[in-house]
């Protein structure tokens, strides 16, 4: 409901010609006030249609009990429920919560199916020492290692077709008689490399120390190397590079113009020995370097395939009985040198007399040339 009020308040009127004729003029002031009513202020709210949804829903949440109303205390909550259950005597019966270092209560066995009764497992998900020790010892026996695992093991006496091809083709040589190939220790040398990891995760090889021994064993050269880029990944479980080791190291560039003038005019002896040259960013004559990795007779006579990849530690177990690389200290690349070596001291004789004679064994015996 509106309504309107009109209020005038002024002086006298100036339309009167009687007051106005012979009289000074006054000052005089008109004011109008216009007065909006309205209605009650309860009236003027249930009209606006939001305030109206929200009362009614205020009103539906009261009766359902999922809101309190205005003229009701406040309870904390989850109180009547507490008070209900110790009015109802269950509050102390609650059940005791039993924990995994709870003793006293028995608790039920968890049986696996997959394991036998009675056999130990380890609590984590890795193996135990004892059980990583017996498989180690399983790889040395191929007796008792399972089919997959006495394929990596030599077996005496079994050869293959490929390591009968390969006899046969050195056989054909007739190594015995061929002329006794000179060998000069002085002009001998093996080298091994150890890298750690530069660039995103480590991916980038870098060369960390270098070791260079003679035909004999002695020590021509061994010196940790700083690189030139930062090292992100030591990889000290494989070369045993520790960061107090590169703290006062040789810098690279010296280190690669020291170990070149070494092995200029000699024959490098190594394991896979090109990984070597490309951390020292050297290249040496193929001609004079000799890689254990690829030696067939290496292979024949520790009983592995004439064609497969063995490693350094497994070549020196099965022709030298050395063993080499233990312990959780990394690699030494002293240590491989020496191996590597001594693995090419026991096959150097009989391995000279076949390059003497120029004959390329890898390209016959993958038929890619006849001699």
């Amino acid at each position: 409901m509106f309504g309107i009020m009109n209020t005038f308040i002024g002086g006298e009127s100036a339309s009167t010609p009687e007051k106005s004729q012979g009289q000074p003029q006054k000052d005089q002031c008109d004011m109008f006030i216009n007065v909006v009513y309205s209605g009650d202020k309860e009236k003027s709210a249930s009209q606006n249609p939001n305030h109206e949804w929200f009362l009614k829903k205020r009103k539906f949440l009261e009766r359902k009990g999922l809101l309190r109303s205005k003229s009701e205390p406040y309870i904390p909550p989850y109180k009547h429920r507490r008070d209900k259950a110790k009015a109802e005597g269950s509050h102390s019966q609650r059940p005791k919560v039993i924990f995994k270092h709870d003793t006293t209560r028995p608790q039920p066995a968890k049986v696996n199916p997959k394991v036998e009764p009675g056999v130990r497992r380890p609590v984590s998900g890795r193996p135990s020492k004892r059980s990583r020790k017996s498989k180690k010892a399983k790889l040395l026996n191929p007796a008792v290692a399972g089919p997959a695992i006495a394929q990596r093991a030599p077996v005496p006496g079994d050869v293959s077709d490929s390591n009968r091809r390969a006899i046969s083709l050195l056989d054909g040589l007739n190594i015995p008689a061929l002329a006794p190939a000179s060998i000069n220790p002085s002009k001998y040398a093996a080298i091994d490399c150890e890298m750690v990891g530069g660039g995103h995760q480590g991916q980038v090889s870098m060369l960390a120390r270098c070791s260079v021994v003679s035909y004999e064993g002695d020590v021509i050269f061994d010196e940790y190397i700083k690189p030139d880029q930062l090292v992100t990944c030591y990889r000290t479980r494989w070369s045993g590079i520790r960061p107090r080791d590169l703290v006062n190291a040789m810098p690279f560039q010296e280190a690669k113009k020291r170990v070149a003038k070494l092995l200029h005019g000699k024959v490098v002896v190594g394991h896979a020995v090109h990984h070597d040259f490309q951390s020292l960013a050297y290249v040496h004559p193929p001609s004079h370097t000799r890689d254990t990795q690829k030696i067939p007779l290496l292979n024949l006579k520790g009983g592995f395939e004439v064609q497969r990849t063995v490693s350094l530690k497994v070549l020196s177990k099965a022709i030298l009985n050395d063993e080499i690389q233990t312990g959780r200290n990394g690699h030494s690349s002293l240590e491989d040198a020496r191996a590597t070596m001594k693995l090419y001291r026991a096959v150097a004789s009989d391995w000279e007399k076949v390059l003497a004679t120029g004959y390329n064994f890898w390209g016959v015996f993958k038929g890619l040339t006849s001699k």
